[in-house]
């Protein structure tokens, strides 16, 4: 059996930045709180948090004169706007690629327009990005929401940063003959659209696919429909402990690919896992192994 695991799997930038930051700031000033879960991935916030780094569901919840974190899908302005009045430390850890939909959403807002926001209706980072429009943006988890909603003469589109592009164009296409004048931010991460690319390149070509990560995580959910849309075998795991030998003990070639937010020790696991299925001779293929071999 070959385990080919997929290019731009596991730990996108924004990530790795929000964990390094995380681990400096507790190793300097104790334990911190980050306003929800710092990423999407039970087993890597359980890892910080015997780290120093705890989970508050709401501010009030985080000790005085603590460090307060804001995670990677980012807050909105009143969220800073308490911490700033408490009088605590602040660390900021959110996404630029997030950043940058907050900018386009409150531009847009600012200057007169109806802001959709393509994105899943009850994710933070989604939220938040309606925030920076003071509440007044609409969120549109599928582009066919968009024939029911009254739209005005400007309206103005971004999306949450892991969003598909084809779910961009489809709103767009629904939305642009009924308005006067429509201004889009493609406000997808360039990481996300990598990895979509990469999962969806890897899932045409293995007998099975296997998608690791936290089963919150947006983005990691997103590639398990991917992988699915091409027709092979797909199955969304957090850990190597939940494969089910059944669905890779007849593959000839199984991939392996990963969420944003996905540890690289829980993907080299589950690969470890499926090679140890396949029995003497398996072979685990990682993007360095298969570059090797191109050159």
């Amino acid at each position: 059996m070959k385990v080919l695991i997929a290019p731009n799997a596991g730990f996108c930038f924004g990530v790795r930045r929000a964990i390094d930051m995380a681990q400096r700031a507790a190793s300097e000033r104790g334990r911190v709180y980050s306003l929800g879960p710092l990423i999407h991935n039970r087993q890597a916030v359980e890892a910080l948090r015997e780290q120093g780094v705890e989970p508050a569901d709401e501010l009030d919840e985080v000790p005085p004169s603590s460090t307060v974190m804001i995670r990677t899908h980012g807050a909105g302005p009143e969220v800073y706007a308490a911490i700033q009045e408490r009088g605590q430390p602040l660390l900021d850890s959110t996404c630029p690629f997030v950043m940058r939909a907050h900018t386009a959403a409150s531009r847009f807002h600012q200057e007169g327009y109806q802001v959709l926001v393509l994105g899943d209706r009850e994710h933070p980072e989604s939220q938040g990005i309606v925030a920076h429009t003071g509440g007044a943006a609409t969120i549109v988890s599928d582009p066919i929401e968009a024939d029911g909603l009254r739209l005005g003469v400007h309206v103005a589109v971004v999306c949450q940063t892991t969003q598909r592009l084809e779910n961009l164009l489809s709103l767009v296409n629904r939305v642009l003959p009924r308005v006067q004048e429509l201004r889009v931010a493609n406000t997808i991460c360039d990481a996300t659209a990598q990895r979509q690319h990469a999962s969806e390149s890897l899932a045409v070509e293995v007998d099975v696919t296997i998608v690791v990560g936290g089963y919150h995580s947006a983005n990691t959910r997103r590639l398990a429909e991917i992988c699915a849309e091409t027709g092979t075998p797909t199955h969304h795991i957090e850990t190597a402990d939940e494969l089910d030998p059944a669905w890779v003990s007849d593959a000839g070639v199984v991939g392996v690919t990963a969420g944003a937010s996905t540890p690289d020790e829980a993907i080299r696991a589950v690969a470890e896992a499926i090679a140890a299925i396949g029995g003497p001779g398996s072979e685990i293929v990682t993007p360095s192994d298969a570059a090797s071999e191109e050159a």
